[in-house]
């Protein structure tokens, strides 16, 4: 459980990128760390996909680069 938290650590500093994530409910420590990853997952895949609604719009949320 030491190495997951580490991990998330290294992924944030280095990654710059700020990330918060709690642990809601749980004891076995295996599911626990699955669920972060899986949510740390959907999260980066949400926030690096274009919306297909905006296809022609720049992808920023200025409207410029």
């Amino acid at each position: 459980t030491e190495l997951v938290r580490e991990f998330f650590q290294a992924l944030s500093t280095h990654g710059g990128i700020t990330l918060h994530l709690d642990r809601v409910h749980g004891f076995n420590s295996h599911h626990i760390a699955e669920a972060a990853f899986k949510a740390v997952a959907r999260a980066l895949r949400m926030a690096l996909e274009t919306d297909p609604r905006k296809a022609d719009a720049v992808p920023s949320t200025k409207g410029t680069l």
